[in-house]
Parts: structure tokens; C-alpha cells; sequence
């Protein structure tokens, strides 16, 4: 392999990339679109590994072995030693179902998949909100890079074997190549497809590009007036998508933040050094890119961590994170990847061994292990199972009793809450009892569904029977389960599976029904006026009908306003952790704040029909006079920021009867 020459002001750039993920994760306020510096190392990676395979085919030296064993020799030491040190952190702090997701991302990373593996776990991509604790996701440009490295070698390969290998026909066909990447790039703009390597080729493909326009051993004296201009005018293109704008995916910025990178490497092509180009060749600035590899390796895991802990990252917090992430990338680069680069110069077979199998066989190891609870201990008094958002409610769920409109598209279907239904809704399906009539209807949207446990210990204790119908509405209609009334609103439906379980809820309020009792429970920040005054409806009318209406006020949200504690969907979870010491507990204050508008309505129709309602709230169970706790005899009850888990409901509603009887016979 001929050496090409080193450029100071590429590891500046790779500096200026780094540096903007690195704040951009850490929420840094002026750093609008810092993501941007993934797509800049593409361009960065496309024009020097272009370089030296296009160097090595026009001296006829180049071989796919000696390829692929560089690529091994640089990119694996140090990932397989984050890895190592990041795994032991999953084992202290993740819960066993998370573990073995990370495991699980783990064997993809190792086997360089790790794109595909969160383009079909994650269900809303890079900017999900719960992608936030997912310590490995930043591995999904690593996939990205070597299964483009598997392809474009072979391409030019080809292309010098049936000498089309003049500079035309490889800007050519390279030019083509970008065309149809970008096509795909706005074409399939799901936010999943931020990891699909068909998308973001063109990236990598500009540096190839100009590493192959700049294939010529010699060049003519440059117009340094123009070079510096150039370096100006790419410094811009790359400073304005990433400081100025909030940029979304997919989006012609990113096409702008990596021709100014482009812009930025040629401008420093031509034996001239111009402005920009100098200014990036400042000794901190080089630091830092020749660390950057780690560097980019080591600061999301420490972020990932904090966020799962719900740890807020502060400015002094985010300081730390820095330097923490600088000492770790220092070391890595030190003592891993600068020894495995240039000292232990090991075979292809031996490298890929030390490097690439073992490596792989234990992550396989580490999963299968998660996967049968073989690190449970780490956690022992948690049932996995019981922390799920699904766990307990499949009979609820498989049989339509439950009916999530706002995730009734393809977007959403494999999101983690999504659950299955059957278009028509069968009430003899959705009873506690199966065998028994009901008297009692449970209506609400998911929270009547996390309700449910509940209220059916409630009907246990009772002898009674009761028939649940929950819809999550889709957010943009007033389309709640009460939508009946008044019935223009009818005229908004027009999904069949909605409209016939709202046809359903009419006969059930009717005065002649078997129902007598309907109970209703939702979501307590009821704040939008054509949502009360459909409610109002829909209780109003069952009143009317003289059926007795119990309300149930909602149980403490952790997620919503800001004073609550950090929305996580794992933070009741943590806080039945020991060993993670954490204040879990909710201002009472707060939550009594947060259910005002709800429970000011319902003592509005306790007052009309003091006789007819009842107000029910399980909170007391959980609530003293200052706070509310997320566990119940060191179990969560949380599956969400506010969905009660199948046990944690449950728990309150045994809770319930011990302490204040049965609120369905008003047996105290």
C-alpha cells in the first residue's frame, strides 16, 4: 500500500465533527443539528479510504485481505473495548429485560449490523424519545460505514478489471450513484430509515467522489484566492445547518453540511493550505481528531446511562461528561488503537480471531445468558415479566378490548406499546368472568386499560362481572370513547372498528341496557374543551338513563408537567432498584395540580347527582399528605411515565379493599 500523505486539517475536521455529536447529544442549546458530524466523518471516510484503494489498484498492489484487515485493525480494538466496559455497566445498572436488548444490540454491533438491527427494533428511529437510553444505538453509523465498504471495494475492483478505471467513467458512474442514493434518501423518509445504509451512501460516496477526482498524482499550481474562498464558503455550508438550524430527517441541509465537508477536503487538496483549512491544523484542534474515533465511542454509552438512571444533565453534569469522555478516549486511543495499528501487526487470521470471532462468540454468550435470566442476580427481587407494558393485558389486547387508533398505521405498528386487536369488538371477549353476565361497563382510553386489573379485583371481591371497552383516540380528533355525544361528531369516524364500538356504547348507556353501573376511567390532564364537553356528555346521558356512574380519578404521571421527575419509562422500575439510589417519590402537590381540571369536574357531577356518582381515588393507597410512591412493597407499579403495570394495578386495588373497601358495593 502506497501512504498517502497526512493532513492536519482532516483530523481538525474530524475534531469539528466529533465535537458537534458530542454536544448535540448533550442538548447544548446553540448546537441546533450537531448530529450533522456523523454525516461529515462519511464524507471524511468516503475520500480517504477512496484514496488509497484507488492508489493501490493503479499500482496494481491492492489486495482485499490486507483491505479488510486495516478496516479490522482500526475499527475493532477500540469498539470491542468500549464494549467490554459499557457491557459491565449494563450488568450493574439495566433491568433484565433492557439487559438482554443490549445484548442483543451488542451481537449486532460486533457483527457490524448494527443499523439494521435498530432500523427493526427502534420504531420511530434515531429521534425517538426512548432511543435516548439505548447505549449502543451511535454504533448504527459503524454498520453504515463497513457495509458500504463491502460494496464499493468490489465496485472499483470491477471497474479496473474491465479497465473502465479512467477518471470519467469512475466520476460517472460515482455521480450516478449519488443521484440514486439522494432519490432514496427523500424518497423512503420514514425517520426508521435514518440508519439504512441505501440512504445515506451518497455521504460516503462525495468523499469518493473527490478522492477520485483528485486521483491524479500531479496538479497545477493552485489559485490560492480561490482555494481560500472555497475554505471560507465550506466552513459556512457545514457552520449553519449545525449551529443555526433545526434540521429534520431527511432534509437538504444534510446534503449541504456534506458538500461543505467536501468543500472543506478539496480546498486543502492542492499543496496550498488556505485559511480555514490552517485554522483547523491547530494543535488542540488535531488532539481531538486523532482521538475522535473514541472519543465518538465513549460519550454516548455515559450519556445513555445517565438518561436511563434519569439523571439530568446539567451544564456542570455535561462538563463532566466531556472530560470524562476525552480521558477515556485518550486512553483508548494510547493504549488500544495506536498499539493494534502499529504494533501488534497480527495475520488476517489471527486478527480476525482475536478481534472479530471471540469477540462475537462471547456477546452471543452474554446474550444467550440475559436472555435465561443468567444475569439475573444482578437484580433479584425482579420479576422481568412484570415491567412490560403488554405483560397481563393480553386477553385485553388480542381480543379488541383495548383498541389503539392512534397507532392504527404503519408507522406505528411495531412501536413498543402497540398492541393487537380485532376489528370488530366482541364484549362477550372482554368480561373479568367469562361465563358470567355483566352488569358493569369500564370505559376510558388506556388508562381504563392499566385500570383494568384493578377494577376486576374490585368485581372479584363484589360477585359481579364486568365488560371493559378502552380507546386511545387519535390525538388530532375528539374521537375519545364517549364520542357518541353529541352525535355531529359522529361525522369525524370514519373508522369502521371506532365507530362500531362507539355504536356499542350507545346501546350500553341506554336506560334499558344491562349494564347499571359505568365506570369510567381516563386520563386525568383532561385540558381540551371539546374533550370535556364530550365527556360531560356521555356521563350526563348515563345519569339520565339512571345508571349509577363511578369516576375514577387518575393515578400520579411521571412524565408530565417538567416539575415531575424526568420522563423515563423505566424510572418506577429503577427507583425498586437498591443498589440505584434515587428519590422516586412524587409531590403530592404536584399531582393534586396536575388532576385539578379532572377532579373539579367530577365533584361538578357529584354535586348535580349526589345520589347516582361516586368518586373513587385509588391514589390515597400510594399518596400521603406530601408524596405518592411508584412502588408497592418495593414492586413498581409503573410500566410508563402513566400507565400503571398489569401487578402494580393490582396491588392498588387489593390495597383499595384493605383500607377502604369495596368501592363497586360501597362496602366499607
Amino acid at each position: 500500500m502506497n501512504n498517502i500523505k497526512y493532513r492536519s486539517d482532516i483530523d481538525g475536521l474530524r475534531a469539528f465533527a466529533v465535537l458537534s455529536v458530542v454536544l448535540y447529544h448533550l442538548e447544548v442549546s446553540w448546537v441546533k443539528s450537531g448530529f450533522l458530524g456523523v454525516d461529515i466523518f462519511f464524507v471524511i471516510s468516503g475520500f480517504l479510504i477512496t484514496k488509497i484503494i484507488i492508489i493501490d489498484l493503479q499500482d496494481g498492489t491492492f489486495s482485499i485481505k490486507n483491505f479488510y484487515l486495516r478496516r479490522v485493525r482500526r475499527i475493532l480494538p477500540a469498539l470491542i473495548f468500549v464494549l467490554a466496559i459499557s457491557s459491565f455497566f449494563a450488568w450493574l445498572i439495566l433491568l433484565p429485560q433492557d439487559l438482554l436488548n443490549y445484548a442483543k444490540s451488542m451481537v449486532s454491533v460486533i457483527a457490524s449490523i448494527s443499523n439494521l438491527f435498530f432500523f427493526k427494533t427502534l420504531s420511530f428511529g434515531y429521534f425517538a424519545t426512548d432511543s435516548s437510553t439505548i447505549p449502543l444505538l451511535h454504533t448504527w453509523s459503524l454498520g453504515v460505514e463497513e457495509q458500504f465498504y463491502i460494496i464499493w471495494p468490489v465496485i472499483l475492483i470491477i471497474l479496473f478489471k474491465l479497465n473502465i478505471s479512467s477518471k470519467r467513467y469512475l466520476l460517472t458512474i460515482t455521480s450516478l450513484l449519488i443521484i440514486a442514493s439522494i432519490a432514496i434518501f427523500f424518497y423512503k423518509h420514514f425517520p426508521k430509515f435514518y440508519y439504512i445504509p441505501l440512504n445515506r451512501g451518497f455521504e460516503l460516496l462525495f468523499g469518493c467522489f473527490l478522492a477520485i477526482g483528485l486521483s491524479d498524482r500531479e496538479h497545477k499550481s493552485p489559485n490560492r484566492t480561490l482555494l481560500n474562498i472555497f475554505s471560507v464558503v465550506s466552513l459556512v455550508l457545514m457552520v449553519v445547518p449545525i449551529f443555526l438550524i433545526s434540521v429534520s430527517y431527511p432534509s437538504f441541509w444534510m446534503i449541504v453540511a456534506c458538500f461543505g465537508a467536501t468543500l472543506f477536503i478539496y480546498s486543502g487538496s492542492l499543496g496550498y493550505t488556505p485559511i480555514i483549512n490552517r485554522l483547523f491544523s491547530i494543535k488542540s484542534f488535531v488532539a481531538i481528531g486523532l482521538i475522535s474515533y473514541s472519543l465518538y465511542l465513549w460519550h454516548w454509552p455515559i450519556i445513555a446511562y445517565l438518561n436511563y438512571l434519569s439523571i439530568t444533565i446539567t451544564e456542570d453534569i455535561a462538563t463532566v461528561v466531556i472530560i470524562l469522555s476525552i480521558i477515556l478516549a485518550t486512553i483508548s486511543y494510547l493504549f488500544v488503537e495506536k498499539p493494534f495499528r502499529h504494533k501488534f501487526k497480527f495475520s488476517f487470521l489471527k486478527s480476525l480471531t482475536l478481534l472479530w470471532i471471540i469477540p462475537l462468540v462471547i456477546s452471543i454468550g452474554f446474550c444467550i445468558a440475559s436472555k435465561h435470566q443468567g444475569f439475573a442476580f444482578n437484580h433479584p427481587n425482579i420479576d422481568q415479566n412484570k415491567l412490560t407494558f403488554k405483560y397481563g393485558f393480553e386477553k385485553v389486547d388480542n381480543n379488541g378490548c383495548f383498541y389503539n387508533f392512534a397507532q392504527d398505521s404503519e408507522i406505528n405498528r411495531n412501536g413498543p406499546y402497540y398492541v393487537s386487536y380485532e376489528k370488530n369488538y366482541d364484549s362477550t371477549k372482554c368480561k373479568v368472568f367469562d361465563d358470567k353476565k355483566s352488569d358493569i361497563l369500564v370505559l376510558g382510553n388506556s388508562h381504563a386499560r392499566s385500570d383494568w386489573p384493578m377494577v376486576s379485583e374490585w368485581i372479584k371481591n363484589a360477585d359481579s362481572n364486568a365488560t371493559l371497552l378502552a380507546i386511545t383516540p387519535n390525538d388530532n380528533e375528539n374521537t375519545a370513547p364517549y364520542a357518541p355525544y353529541p352525535n355531529n361528531l359522529n361525522q369525524k369516524i370514519k373508522n369502521d372498528a371506532m365507530r362500531q364500538r362507539f355504536d356499542f356504547i350507545k346501546k350500553a348507556i341506554k336506560k334499558n341496557s344491562s349494564y347499571k353501573t359505568i365506570i369510567i376511567a381516563n386520563m386525568g390532564g383532561i385540558g381540551n374543551k371539546g374533550e370535556l364537553n364530550i365527556f360531560g356528555s356521555i356521563v350526563k346521558k348515563a345519569l339520565e338513563n339512571n345508571k349509577h356512574v363511578i369516576l375514577i380519578v387518575d393515578t400520579p404521571y411521571l412524565g408530565q408537567p417538567a416539575s415531575y421527575l424526568p420522563e423515563n419509562r423505566n424510572i418506577s422500575n429503577l427507583c425498586a432498584i437498591n443498589r440505584i439510589h434515587l428519590n422516586c417519590d412524587i409531590d403530592y402537590g404536584i399531582y393534586k395540580g396536575w388532576i385539578r381540571t379532572q377532579t373539579e369536574l367530577y365533584k361538578k357531577f357529584k354535586n348535580q347527582y349526589p345520589n347516582q356518582i361516586e368518586i373513587v381515588n385509588p391514589s390515597k393507597v400510594i399518596c400521603s399528605k406530601n408524596e405518592c410512591s411508584t412502588t408497592i412493597k418495593g414492586i413498581p407499579i409503573y410500566a410508563d411515565s402513566h400507565h400503571l403495570s398489569y401487578i402494580g394495578s393490582k396491588l392498588i386495588g387489593q390495597k383499595y379493599l384493605e383500607e377502604f373497601g369495596n368501592p363497586i358495593t360501597n362496602d366499607r
